[in-house]
């Protein structure tokens, strides 16, 4: 293990208290690290489908259909269910079938959309309860998180 201490860097309070306050390497750990490395490939598709999921009229549309009586709602009924208009939710369901989390099929006139499969129900109930979760404060709140782009 290598170590030496840190500098005396000016830094705010915030970050100085995210750093190690002395450097140590441990070897078998970053060899660890090497070993289970997420391909680049693959964190960009993840990190995609986040970035998808980044968006509260999405996620309302996602947890509707994740609810739907029948396993699925038209776009009609979505839009009424959530107090939005046809196409505001048509284009949001546009975003998400693009991404592969939600399926349409046509009946006639009517377009209805499901979810994909299992992954993206236990994706949503997963980040519900996290989200439902304290961080720091009563269950429910929401602490202000930044996220770069």
């Amino acid at each position: 293990m290598a170590t030496r201490p840190r500098g005396s860097e000016t830094r705010g309070s915030a970050e100085a208290t995210d750093l190690c306050q002395v450097r140590a390497v441990h070897p078998e750990q970053v060899e660890a690290v090497r070993q289970s490395l997420l391909p680049l490939e693959s964190a960009m598709r993840t990190a995609a489908l986040f970035a998808v999921l980044n968006d509260p009229t999405r996620l309302q549309v996602l947890f509707a259909l994740l609810h739907a009586p029948a396993g699925e709602l038209c776009v009609c009924d979505l839009a009424a269910g959530l107090g939005r208009d046809d196409t505001t939710i048509s284009h949001q369901l546009r975003v998400l079938r693009t991404q592969g989390i939600v399926s349409m099929r046509k009946v006639g006139r009517v377009v209805y959309y499901r979810l994909v499969d299992d992954h993206v129900r236990q994706l949503l109930e997963l980040g519900l309860a996290h989200a439902s979760e304290p961080a720091g404060g009563s269950p429910g709140t929401l602490s202000k998180v930044e996220v770069s782009a």
